[in-house]
């Protein structure tokens, strides 16, 4: 499982946690001297002027033009500027402060939608200056112990601004401070826009409440690159190209954290939770412990006594006004549908989706307050969504959840619908679709996108766990939900049920399943009696241990590195990948022969045609990337200590796998050279389609890990001649792609002879890796001269050579033979580098 460091921000198909989580407060630090360079960047009190002559007189600063609002700290404006007046009582307090993009001139929506800014910070006082300073949370101890001296100072964090006190209140003696430009100045960790301009940027409006101060800002400055850092957009500014001024306005929140921290709950690996971890030098067992508490809500029941009681406080997710009116039902659905795995876990009515109002039913309402959980509506040509969540680094509380629905998520849904069930739904057949299924897609995306904001990450895992017989039963799916075992995988639709077994097209959809059922149990029901994370772990591991029986409750296996063909993205029955893979391909073709009819329409272009096209080969891709998988594969499950975690998967599973795939892989489907549809989308790029695709495919099956699994799977057999070894695959792999040079005359069509020349480039990257690959930081390329892929592979490349030696007599056309001598000259020098 991923475990984010304390800045770390996990988008989702993913969440967004803050930082690693601590138990003890941390102690006021003193302030810093300024120095010439904080002085020139930080904002009023900081250098940029400030009062030098001590506080004033509180009538003298607060004027009678002020205009006051009370809350967490009274707000003061007059005229262009901003006071803060915080009591006593504030300071030392962690509050969280968190920045969102509200409008911008220049929009690059990934970048500018994708969040701002979100820190730990605390206000200080030193004499008559008040520090901003942001908390650290990467290491943690119990404050009763001596390690703790030495662990505080790391929990102090960076200053972000100092300011003079301009006045004392004349009832509490609450520090007046002028933070006119702390939110209109450069400071980094606040994400202002690229070369900030003072002069064209300016304090909107402010709220203040109980618990949070808001505060709205324009900035305004260069348009930051596309791609580049923080909420900006980006625009055509670039190298060569003169900077362009972008305008944005952002929303500022700072929230006190809870005043009683929720107790934590451990991580574990065997359920999926986002987490935040941080060092803990305060443990027992005689070592440093790396702990991780998971992100959740806070539900507390009102009737703690009770099986089943409505929360305290409910999880409300407001829903964004701009979305278009005729989603927001299924908006409100798509959150309301984890209702009954909340009800499994103790909580009725725990989570709602509600329309936010706008700001003429509510001007104080802002979805960008902090104490607001909120899906959002993205004008954006980004075809996706995401679910994160902003968390309390001290107990993994998820404080804000939030979604990002981009608009164009919708044509992506249109099209995957399409291709992977059209033929199993009357309403899929004809373009667009139906308002009515369009509502129904994009209340699963929500669902997904929700799971994400209430804690949990991706499960490829559960959902293999149905036998591909299974998910074409009606009655099968109706008692289990639905197709797959968890909303939290990329399962998609499905593919594998066939128009005779009837499947009702509600039943095609993923819904919550017996998993997310399972780990909200898990993860957010109350365990009586337990008063700390510890006290807890009995319970938790008694629950955890039910997937032994059950085990579509299983999750990802976090060690098992891509080596779990039942823990695959966008696969659906991937129990049997060649199966349902194999019935896949039969919906595939019946799309084939329905997407002319679909697409083609009167006085529009070939665009949806083509663009449907290219989903359909994409589709094919990821099938045959499904059964690839199976090669070098182990199955696995996550377990504390009871026994082992993994198991190779048998040598004839291997080898069906490699059947298939020379079959279906490394030749073109006819279904997908229909001249009919080809020549109204392109005349030239069809064999570059497919070129890429069985590249990816070989390049996949030559995956140094999985070659690196297939010698280690041999070397720890009792019986060697059991597993499936590289020299197996090295076969089967030449049975399927150079079975042409066995023929009695020798023709190689333009695909094949791709797929060939693929093979010999992919052993090329793996013999001879470059510097980059070898020094990249994730999976480096290794030095093929360590492993028996070497010797393996460079004596397939010989004896390759010899068969296209001895086909080249044979070759039936000039084309083949002038292939056949540039394979055998692509050989040779490969070779030669030896």
């Amino acid at each position: 499982m991923t475990r984010p460091s304390r800045s770390a921000l996990i988008l989702a198909a993913l969440a967004l946690p803050v930082y690693g989580c601590t138990q003890a407060a941390a102690e006021p630090a003193p302030p810093p001297s300024p120095t010439p360079a904080a002085q020139q960047a930080g904002p009023r009190g900081g250098g940029n002027g400030g009062n030098d002559d001590g506080p004033k007189a509180y009538g003298d600063v607060i004027t009678d033009e002020a205009v006051t609002q009370d809350g967490m700290f009274r707000v003061h404006r007059i005229g262009d500027d901003m006071f803060f007046e915080i009591p006593r009582s504030e300071l030392m307090r962690e509050m969280l402060l968190i920045q969102r993009p509200v409008e911008s001139t220049l929009q690059n929506p990934g970048g500018f939608f994708g969040g701002g800014p979100r820190l730990i910070v605390q206000w200080e006082r030193m004499g008559d200056r008040v520090i901003l300073r942001e908390k650290e949370y990467d290491l943690r101890a119990d404050t009763t112990q001596a390690i703790y001296r030495a662990v505080a100072p790391f929990r102090k964090g960076p200053v972000l601004a100092t300011f003079d006190v301009e006045a004392y209140a004349p009832t509490d003696s609450a520090a007046v401070i002028d933070v006119s430009d702390l939110f209109l100045s450069n400071i980094p960790e606040l994400g202002p826009v690229d070369g900030l301009n003072r002069g064209r940027s300016w304090i909107d409006r402010t709220w203040a409440f109980e618990r949070n101060i808001d505060v709205e800002v324009t900035q305004t400055g260069q348009a930051r690159p596309p791609g580049g850092p923080g909420g900006g957009g980006g625009g055509p500014g670039g190298p060569g190209r003169d900077p362009q001024s972008q305008t944005l306005k952002l929303h500022f929140s700072m929230l006190k954290l809870p005043d009683q921290p929720m107790m934590p709950r451990w991580e574990d690996e065997r359920v999926g939770y986002i987490s935040s971890d941080s060092w803990d030098f305060s443990r027992p067992d005689n070592r440093l412990d790396e702990i991780s508490f998971i992100h959740r809500f806070r539900l507390e029941k009102q009737n703690p006594n009770a099986e089943v009681s409505d929360p305290v406080e409910p999880i409300i997710y407001w829903i964004d006004p701009a979305t278009p009116d005729w989603l927001k039902p299924w908006i409100v659905s798509g959150v309301d549908a984890w209702q009954p795995a909340f009800e499994d876990a103790g909580f009725s009515n725990a989570i709602f989706g509600r329309i936010a109002p706008t700001p003429e039913e509510d001007p104080d309402f802002s979805l960008y307050d902090a104490r607001h959980s909120v899906i959002y509506w993205r004008p954006s040509t980004v075809a996706n969504a995401t679910g994160g969540q902003t968390v309390d680094p001290r107990s993994g509380e998820i404080l804000k959840g939030e979604v990002n629905m981009y608009h164009n998520i919708m044509q992506l849904q249109k099209y995957w619908y399409f291709i992977q069930v059209g033929p199993l739904d009357e309403r899929a057949q004809q373009l667009p679709l139906p308002d009515s299924l369009m509502g129904e897609l994009v209340e699963y995306v929500v669902a997904h996108e929700i799971g994400h904001s209430i804690g949990f990450p991706h499960n490829m895992k559960a959902s293999a766990m149905y036998p591909a017989d299974s998910i074409r039963s009606q009655a099968f799916l109706e008692r289990m939900g639905g197709h797959v075992a968890t909303l939290m995988d990329y399962s998609r639709f499905n593919y594998v049920a066939q128009p005779e077994d009837n499947i009702p097209p509600h039943l095609l959809i993923p819904r919550v399943g017996p998993y997310d059922h399972f780990a909200v149990k898990w993860g957010y029901a109350p365990i009586p009696g337990a008063r700390t994370p510890d006290e807890e772990r009995p319970v938790l591991d008694e629950w955890a241990r039910q997937q032994d029986d059950m085990p579509w409750l299983r999750f990802t296996t976090p060690d098992a590195s891509g080596s779990d063909p039942n823990a695959l993205t966008e696969a659906v029955g991937d129990a049997d990948a060649v199966k349902s893979t194999g019935l896949g391909m039969r919906n595939l073709d019946r799309v084939m022969d329905m997407m002319l009819g679909a697409a083609e329409k009167p006085m529009e272009n070939y665009d949806e045609l083509e663009a449907l096209y290219g989903q359909a080969v994409g589709q094919w891709g990821r099938y045959m990337g499904h059964v690839a998988a199976i090669v070098g594969g182990a199955y696995s499950q996550e377990k504390y200590g009871t026994g082992e975690r993994f198991e190779p998967l048998e040598k004839a599973r291997q080898r069906e796998a490699l059947r298939y795939l020379n079959e279906t892989a490394f030749k073109v489907p006819d279904m997908f050279l229909d001249t009919e549809i080809l020549r109204r989308i392109e005349n030239e790029g069809v064999v570059e389609r497919f070129r890429v695709q069985q590249a990816r495919v070989i390049g996949n099956l030559l995956n140094q890990n999985r070659l690196r699994r297939l010698i280690e799977f041999e070397a720890t057999a009792s019986n060697p001649a059991d597993v499936y070894t590289m020299t197996d695959l090295m076969a089967d792999m030449r049975d399927g792609i150079w079975e042409e040079l066995e023929a009695g005359s020798v023709r190689i069509n333009p695909y094949r002879r791709n797929v060939q020349r693929s093979f010999v480039s992919a052993v090329d990257d793996l013999l001879h890796p470059s510097e980059e690959a070898m020094n990249r930081p994730f999976n480096p390329a290794v030095d093929p001269s360590t492993t028996d892929a070497r010797g393996v592979l460079l004596a397939e490349l010989e004896d390759i050579d010899a068969m296209a030696e001895a086909a080249l007599p044979r070759a039936a056309d000039a084309i083949t033979r002038i292939h056949l001598r540039d394979i055998r000259r692509e050989i040779a020098r490969v070779l030669s580098v030896e």
